[in-house]
């Protein structure tokens, strides 16, 4: 018998939309049962002001959840690894929890003891999207804690690496980075104030025991720590590439500061002047201020992220009497049977031994559609079970994998873009330069006036230091990369921008990058079908796990079917007996009919034999991406692990020329982009899995899209929400006016250091005009970038209208 509901209403714990008949609880109507139970646990401990606290608030939940998902977590040795604090009756435990989104998630979470009497207490650290629960041992386990959250819509990201390690130690040099920032520019605002009589004149005036050597010592005092602690870094880079026999562009600033310090010191102990510490406590604060800009917004983002990060932590082993238990993924030797359940990810070779296997490789081979396999197929790691459970007996364990081996390929790690940023070319020829004028004008003036040969020589280094051009690159970027992030493009450094203003050829993937991973149309050609014949049909879709069949049910809007009848071949088709009647639904060769031209993923259908037509499944081109291909302004190149039946759709709604590669193995991608860079091409390379790997790391620019920022997704230089992929030509212009605003600021700088060159070289720096001149070359630079990256913002970002011209 068929049931067949169309209604749809608003869901009251998730907001989403109602397809079919709703679920209703205490007249509330909800999406699916998952969403109905999340809202019956809160609704039992009084926790229902959730859904006060922000529309939609709560996260939409699996109907069908494995009961076993969190088994691994009764190991020891596991669990253990979640553990921060252990006492007698308590311990902390700490997961990370990407669905944390808003006000409602925290105040959900941090009342998590009225869900549970074992839990004493939680916190959540928003930023990190990290929730702490104390709980009592005894009365818990933290597999019950894991199951407790992922019950009320917050199951924990739990893989083999799931990066958190590596965030929390980003986030440790980054708060020591904040801490030196905080130092440099408490002292340096400290030693602007008490330098005021320098800069006015008054030096010589003393009142009530108070003189300028006074302030002075107190300013030689409050520079030790902005040298030695907030400047270190410049110090120990220098040390690091002269030991490597070239100078970085830390050279020529640390060498600058030395020769301020040192010249100050003189000055301040000599009685002779007040020398630069205001200055030098500046240049300090500024270059650990721009480069801040640069990396303040990567904590939570992982550019190169470690193949285990895709894998679960740990495996379900059955014994020889068929008993299951949780065991580290590593631990898993050759000939185990290890159980695979619906949605889990493969972590070893092994042969299908039990069970339905349908296995997804669209993250390995780039292929779309799903592989069935029959009993004593081989499975390849990095492939996704997406029908029920299936026993695989291991023929390669996880370090001796397909996927390991694919993804430590050399040919895949290999980076030789040999790139060079703006700073790099200054730090070539600038420390050169400066010491060549600097002995010149020592040279000149020591037949003449040994003091002048010094004040000139020292003057030289002091003003021609390479801090306002530096500013002018890092504040630019800095800026810039910040505008980018919060639009959804996140680059891995500086260098990466630079770089996306060079790019002269553009190369997509198609799977998951220009079309959608999940959403498709479905259109049928042939007789007509009468609405018991789609009825029929639509069922017979409903009852089989096949992504093509789930496609053919939303189409025919079935959300829930019924036949008595039915029968599924596996790689093959599915077919049924109602009424009577014999329809048969999958391949060609199935339901009896030669195949000819493919447009598609062709689903066929025939009734009592008679082959009435087919459902021909198309991916579908994520939204205004027709739009970016039409404004790019360089050869584009569509490369897919998908076949060839998508090439007429992307011919019709691409309009433009574009080369179409498909069926390309990830070597296949790798080697076209390798050969497009041999022909002097500067290449932007925009995929989404493993297979884009190697072209990610071969290219010049290497974006991997993904839907949110936590998601596994390949190493690459940049990490783009896929959302914002239309916007990609915008992006790429926002590159090319930072690089013309850097050039502009440069000019800027660079006038500043030939007028402080003229009075240093004829010996007339005198601290007056380095107290003015220096500081205001920063301020000018400063407010500039500010500027200029405001215009940049405002005029190369701008919505996409549709064709009625709103916004979306």
């Amino acid at each position: 018998m068929l049931n067949k509901t169309l209604e749809s209403t608003k869901c009251f714990h998730c907001g989403d939309a109602c397809v079919g008949e709703p679920v209703v609880f205490d007249e509330k109507s909800f999406c699916c049962k998952g969403c109905s139970s999340v809202f019956q646990i809160l609704n039992k401990s009084n926790l229902c002001e959730y859904y006060n606290l922000h529309d939609a608030s709560g996260v939409k939940m699996s109907e069908t959840r494995d009961p076993q998902k969190f088994a691994f977590l009764d190991n020891p040795q596991i669990a253990a690894k979640y553990i921060v604090f252990s006492k007698p009756a308590q311990i902390a435990v700490q997961f990370y929890l990407p669905q944390i989104h808003c006000s409602s998630c925290i105040w959900l979470l941090e009342n998590l003891q009225k869900v549970h009497e074992g839990i004493y207490f939680s916190s959540v650290h928003f930023p990190t999207k990290e929730l702490t629960v104390y709980l009592d041992p005894e009365k818990i386990s933290i597999r019950a804690t894991a199951e407790l959250l992922g019950s009320v819509g917050y199951e924990p990201y739990i893989t083999l690496n799931d990066g958190q390690e590596a965030k929390r130690e980003q986030k440790i040099v980054a708060r020591t980075a904040m801490i030196k920032i905080g130092i440099a520019g408490f002292c340096f605002a400290n030693i602007m104030m008490l330098s005021f009589p320098e800069y006015l004149g008054l030096e010589t005036i003393t009142r009530d025991g108070l003189n300028a050597n006074l302030f002075r010592y107190f300013n030689l005092l409050l520079a030790l720590p902005v040298l030695l602690y907030s400047g270190s870094e410049f110090f120990i880079n220098s040390w690091y590439s002269f030991k490597q026999r070239r100078l970085n562009i830390d050279a020529p600033i640390a060498l600058a500061l030395a020769v301020t310090f040192g010249r100050s010191v003189y000055e301040i102990l000599s009685g002779t002047g007040g020398g630069y510490l205001d200055s030098m406590s500046g240049i300090i604060f500024f270059m650990l201020l721009g480069r801040s800009f640069q990396t303040k917004t990567f904590a939570d983002l992982s550019f190169n992220r470690d193949f285990t990060s895709y894998f679960p932590v740990a495996v379900c082993l059955i014994d020889k009497e068929g008993k299951e238990s949780f065991v580290p993924v590593q631990e898993v030797k050759a000939d185990d049977t290890i159980r695979i359940r619906n949605n889990e990810v493969i972590p070893v070779d092994g042969m299908h031994i039990k069970g339905r296997a349908e296995i997804d490789y669209s993250f390995v081979t780039g292929e779309n559609e799903p592989v069935s396999l029959a009993i004593g197929d081989l499975i390849y790691a990095g492939g996704k079970q997406l029908s029920g459970a299936i026993d695989v007996l291991v023929v390669k364990p996880f370090s001796q994998n397909s996927f390991t081996k694919l993804w430590n390929n050399e040919a895949f790690k290999k980076s030789d873009k040999n790139d060079y940023s703006f700073t790099t070319v200054i730090s070539n020829y600038f420390s050169v330069v400066v010491l060549t004028v600097a002995f010149s004008s020592f040279i000149f003036w020591y037949g003449t006036n040994l003091n002048y040969a010094w004040q000139s020589m020292t003057a030289v280094l002091i003003v021609a230091c390479p801090c306002a051009l530096l500013i002018t690159a890092t504040f630019t970027e800095g800026f810039v990369l910040n505008i980018f992030s919060k639009h959804g493009l996140f680059l891995k450094n500086a260098l990466v921008l630079q770089n996306i203003a060079k790019i002269n050829q553009v190369v997509f993937d198609k799977t998951g990058t220009l079309t959608y991973p999940h959403a498709s149309t479905v259109h049928y050609e042939g007789n007509p079908l009468s609405a018991s014949d789609k009825a029929v049909i639509g069922a017979m879709a409903t009852q089989s796990m096949h992504p093509l069949s789930k496609a053919i049910a939303k189409e025919l809007n079935i959300v829930q079917g019924q036949i008595a009848h039915i029968k599924e071949v596996a790689g093959a088709g599915i077919e049924a007996w109602e009424n009577e009647t014999h329809y048969k639904l999958g391949s060609a060769d199935f339901v009896g009919k030669a195949t000819g031209e493919v447009k598609g993923s062709e689903v066929w259908v025939s009734v009592d034999g008679e082959v009435f037509g087919k459902f021909i499944i198309q991916n579908v081109l994520r939204a205004h991406v027709d739009r970016l291909i039409q404004e790019l302004p360089y050869p584009i190149t569509v490369l897919s692990g998908d076949n060839n039946r998508s090439e007429e759709y992307l011919k019709q709604n691409l309009q433009r020329p574009v080369q179409y590669l498909f069926n390309q193995t990830p070597q296949d991608k790798l080697q076209y982009i390798d050969n497009l860079r041999k022909e002097g091409k500067e290449v932007m390379m925009v995929g989404d899995g493993l297979n884009d790997a190697g072209a990610l790391s071969k290219s010049n620019v290497g974006i991997a899209v993904v839907d949110n920022t936590i998601q596994f997704s390949p190493a690459s230089d940049a990490i783009m929400l896929s959302e914002q992929l239309p916007l990609l030509d915008q992006y790429i212009r926002a590159a090319k006016w930072s690089k013309n605003l850097i050039k502009t600021t440069f000019v800027i700088s660079t006038l500043y250091n030939v007028v402080g060159l003229y009075f240093s070289v004829t010996a007339q720096m005198s601290p007056l005009v380095a107290a003015i001149l220096m500081p205001s070359s920063t301020f000018t630079i400063v407010m500039t970038t500010m500027l200029g990256s405001a215009l940049i913002e405002k005029y190369c970002f701008h919505p996409i209208l549709n064709p009625k011209n709103e916004q979306v």
